[in-house]
């Protein structure tokens, strides 16, 4: 998910990281932002009609259906910052980093992967148990990582507050310790089925190289910023910085070694009060987890929380690879959970629990956890070995299935759209419908080709 360019500076810095200073480009440029719609999308969105069942051991069975497959943007616009100057061109070779559901609508962030800056934002209408493909946003130098989606009935727009990378070239943020992260705020009108066009869109940058994630309490959002470095970048430090709704300036901000994500826990949230914790990246083999943080709390290096350190040969892999987090339930009193625990996405180091630590179940490469509160299962995302189904605290699978047991693993649909079945990211929402972000190859495995997301429904 991290892209790292070392070779160019953004001109000079300036000491404040509170506001857009200049830029080179307008970040509403017309001929940085293209909307597409309509019978331009005709063919991106597959339908498919395929079920499968888990079953084995467990008391418990799992059904499943395939319902759409989403294609990746075709001929996505791009920047590439080389030693001779920037190159633009097109890629087919867009991958899907994060889908975010809010109300009937399903957002689906894109980014271009290795140096190439490029991005976008798709939006799909669950319709009846299927989806139809409404509108796209593309940015040809910014990609986009994950994203906030607030529905406003006031002005009839879906509010996506994005994060992500854009060229540093390009945008000339004359900016403290800038090299690409940036915020930006995107409008979907639910009246036109139509994302708005670049006189509508605002974006922030900030200090880092790339923004991974964000998280939203009390009109205030929390970005982490990272560098894929795991150590200090003393020119372009890493953080969590905190801004407002309107993306005025940064109000609150601490100084982390290299921000991975954060993650809210759903379990200990409302909409004024958010507990959440921090995975950053310190060191080429260490991470940590700041935990016990509450978006009551200011944010800032002397603010209180609780620090777990973990070790692994296999985290090295996290600077080219995607890390996640994912709350789930730890004891339950009746149907109410009475306590959480936080799992931990590790790359080649695979998958990690705060009480248990390294979980050994076969989901030896993870690249993203979710948690499925109706089946009370884990869905572990595990690149070219699939999706596979972890049993949670009180999953219905009878006595020989114990917690963080492997139940069994997704069947790759049969009437495939792409080459390969690697999974690199997993949402649930709705309680009864997932999406996978899947990467695409040319057959060989090796060589990749444009990724897209597999929407699905569970049946039971």
């Amino acid at each position: 998910m991290k892209k790292l360019v070392y070779f160019l500076a953004a001109g000079a810095f300036l000491a404040s990281c509170n506001r857009d200073v200049s830029s080179l480009q307008d970040p509403t440029s017309e001929s940085r932002i293209d909307v597409v719609s309509g019978s331009a999308l005709t063919n991106q969105l597959r339908s498919m009609n395929e079920s499968f069942t888990i079953s084995g051991k467990a008391a418990q069975n799992l059904s499943y259906l395939y319902t759409n497959f989403a294609e990746a943007p075709a001929n996505l616009a791009y920047t590439e910052e080389l030693a001779g100057g920037i190159v633009t061109g097109t890629s087919d070779l867009a991958q899907a980093t994060s889908v975010t559901a809010n109300g009937e609508m399903v957002f689906v962030t894109w980014h271009l992967e290795d140096a190439r800056y490029g991005g976008s934002i798709s939006a799909y209408k669950l319709v009846n148990g299927t989806y139809q493909y409404t509108s796209r946003i593309d940015f040809d130098d910014t990609d986009w990582h994950e994203a906030e989606v607030h529905r406003n009935t006031g002005t009839g727009n879906y509010e996506i507050f994005a994060v992500g990378q854009r060229s540093p070239s390009t945008s000339g943020y004359l900016l403290n310790g800038h090299r690409g992260a940036v915020v930006g705020k995107i409008l979907y009108n639910y009246i036109t089925d139509e994302f708005q066009g670049h006189g509508t869109y605002k974006e922030l940058p900030l200090p880092g190289y790339g923004a991974n994630a964000i998280i939203t309490s009390a009109g205030k959002y929390y970005i982490v910023t990272g560098n894929g470095q795991g150590q200090v970048t003393n020119d372009a430090r890493s953080g969590l910085y905190v801004t407002d709704y309107n993306l005025t300036n940064v109000s609150e901000s601490m100084t982390i070694t290299d921000g991975i994500f954060v993650e809210a826990d759903p379990f200990n949230s409302s909409p004024s009060n958010v507990d959440y914790a921090l995975l950053d990246r310190t060191a080429n083999d260490k991470v940590q987890v700041r935990r016990g943080m509450n978006s009551s709390q200011t944010v800032s290096n002397a603010m209180s929380y609780t620090i777990d350190y973990i070790t692994g040969g296999g985290i090295p892999s996290l600077a080219l690879e995607r890390g996640g987090m994912a709350f789930i339930p730890y004891t339950y009193s009746g149907t109410n959970v009475s306590s959480t625990e936080y799992l931990l996405a590790l790359g080649q180091e695979g998958l990690y629990g705060q009480y248990s630590g390294h979980i050994n179940n076969a989901v030896n490469y993870c690249l993203a956890v979710t948690h499925d509160p109706s089946a009370r299962v884990i869905y572990a995302a595990a690149g070219d070995a699939g999706l596979k189904v972890v049993a949670g605290h009180g999953f219905n699978g009878g006595v020989l299935i114990n917690p963080f047991d492997l139940v069994g693993q997704f069947v790759p649909p049969t009437n495939a759209f792409i080459a390969g079945f690697n999974v690199k990211d997993v949402s649930v929402y709705f309680s009864d419908y997932l999406a996978l972000a899947v990467g695409g190859t040319d057959g060989t495995g090796v060589n990749p080709r444009k990724g897209g997301v597999y929407f699905v429904r569970k049946l039971n």
